[in-house]
């Protein structure tokens, strides 16, 4: 007799998962849209600030900081920093209070200011630079580094940049009890209770349990970007729903994930820009997405989604380093 045996009995057998188990419900698709023909060479860190009604982001190896109210012309503040910067964070204070990341000093800037005042030097590790950044729910600054040559040169492939959490201070307080070569993927739920973070180059989304005081902890896996997508996530913001959007450098398009399940919920396309680099939500409803994108190959610009299924963001907290070490 021919056995033939169903897909239950050779699951069985042979110790395999039905396939129809294995499958998830395809994500939801959109398109964002060029909105600023802004050219830059490294578009990153968007913030939407609530009290001054407009959008920052820096383009970073340009140490160039961008504003946007999306009724006017879009521009670049003025002083040129003379830095690299690696993030633009919202300063608790009066309208255009800001606090910017320099691979020579950590500066503060405030509205109609012709000059940034330097606050601090980064963290001495030797060839990084600050890079990805978030303030927390509770106003303190996470700032991880950059291994400036982690693909060729003196550090070549080398694990030698931390994440770090500060006040007006300065006391930088290391997170993480392990190095990585560029940080990614940095940000916080509503509660604050949960933080995200990828070392780009592993391609792999991890959550850390983060009380309100003391570091991280409980590391676990959330998603691992596909071996057949390019690239790898860079910048990520959370919604007010608890998932995590990050932007696939190198694929074209920004994901929404579940970090309960790892599943894919919705994909936004970056048409004609394959290096998205970091999104946030903003607009008056925080019901808009906007990308920043690097030149490379082509890019450069400040992509915008009307974000569709009622999904909406959340209002970006200010750093009170001042007011904590009162």
């Amino acid at each position: 007799l021919r056995f033939s045996p169903g897909a239950e009995a050779f699951s069985r057998i042979v110790e395999f998962t039905e396939p129809s188990a294995l499958s998830a419900p395809a994500p939801r698709e959109a398109t964002a849209r060029v909105c600023v023909s802004c050219r830059n060479a490294l578009g990153e860190s968007p913030v939407w600030s609530e009290r001054d009604e407009a959008l920052y982001w820096v383009s970073a190896v340009e140490g160039e900081l961008w504003s946007w109210n999306l009724q006017d012309a879009p521009y670049k503040i003025v002083p040129r920093f003379g830095t690299t910067l690696g993030f633009v964070a919202l300063r608790g204070g009066a309208p255009g209070s800001l606090l910017l990341g320099g691979e020579d000093a950590i500066l503060a800037l405030d509205r109609g200011d012709r000059a940034a005042r330097v606050l601090a030097v980064p963290p001495a590790e030797g060839n990084t630079r600050p890079n990805d950044g978030r303030v927390d729910r509770e106003g303190r600054m996470v700032m991880g580094m950059y291994n400036n040559f982690h693909r060729s040169g003196a550090s070549e492939g080398a694990d030698n940049a931390g994440l770090y959490r500060f006040d007006a201070s300065f006391e930088y307080e290391e997170l993480l009890d392990y190095r990585f070569r560029v940080s990614n993927c940095c940000c916080f739920p509503a509660d604050g209770r949960m933080m995200y973070f990828c070392d780009t180059p592993t391609r792999k989304v991890y959550a850390f349990d983060y009380p309100e005081t003391g570091k991280p902890e409980n590391r676990r896996l959330v998603w691992t970007q596909p071996p057949t997508w390019p690239g790898g996530p860079d910048g990520a913001q959370c919604d007010a729903e608890g998932f995590i959007w990050t932007a696939l450098n190198g694929a074209g398009r920004v994901v929404r994930i579940n970090p309960a399940t790892g599943e894919l919920n919705l994909v936004v396309h970056t048409p004609g820009c394959p290096t998205p680099t970091s999104c946030t939500f903003g607009g008056p409803d925080l019901d808009e997405l906007f990308i920043t994108t690097a030149a490379r190959p082509e890019g450069g610009q400040l992509y915008r989604l009307k974000v569709p299924f009622g999904i909406k963001g959340l209002p970006e907290p200010e750093w009170n380093g001042e007011k904590l070490v009162m």
